[in-house]
């Protein structure tokens, strides 16, 4: 098998976990049930992952990846001088960090339950930690590009606007129809970060 085979192979593993996870949480990213949904045999997923936690961490893995990916596709490099470049990439970090198209859904999911697990599953609680960190610290080096005053609270704050824009999102517990879309309402803060 080749190389390129082995990573197809990974691909289709891990996006199998995303949709298990999707319909049914944690607990449906059994070895056998990735199997099945993934096409490939139970031997080949035991082969590259072993266990179901190690499932469960590549999954988290991926999200992170894919938000890497994201944050990387619109980073402009050097200091942001106008208001305008200010919060472009404000909004721009925040978007790359809450996806919010019908396809990433799922993937705010696993990043969701991956966390929840976290809190029952010491063998996650490392990789969720610093998953934690990383994110403040793309969102810290983001407010400090734009000249944001009192980083540490202002990164808390669109920290926890983001963490609940994402639960939101995944677990809708009240009138959708009628909220602002996540987008907006990043705009809106950015706005207030960064007046005139």
């Amino acid at each position: 098998m080749t190389d390129q085979d082995a990573r197809s192979a990974r691909e289709r593993i891990v996006d199998a976990v995303f949709r298990l996870v999707e319909r049914g949480g944690v607990a449906e990213a059994s070895l056998r049930k990735v199997a099945t949904e993934s096409g490939i045999n139970i031997g080949s997923v035991r082969h590259y992952f072993g266990s179901h936690e190690a499932l469960l961490v590549a999954a988290a893995e991926e999200v992170g990846a894919r938000m890497e990916r994201r944050l990387l596709a619109g980073a402009a490099g050097g200091d942001t001088k106008s208001m305008a470049e200010r919060r472009a990439l404000l909004e721009h970090v925040a978007g790359a960090l809450l996806p919010t198209g019908p396809e990433d859904r799922g993937e705010l999911i696993v990043l969701g339950e991956f966390v929840t697990a976290a809190r029952i599953h010491p063998e996650f609680r490392a990789l969720a930690a610093r998953m934690g960190r990383d994110m403040r610290d793309v969102v810290r080096d983001a407010l400090d590009r734009a000249q944001v005053p009192d980083l540490d609270l202002e990164t808390e704050r669109l920290v926890a606007l983001i963490d609940g824009l994402t639960f939101e999102l995944v677990n809708p517990h009240g009138a959708r129809e009628s909220s602002a879309d996540p987008g907006s309402v990043i705009r809106h803060h950015v706005s207030t970060l960064l007046p005139g």
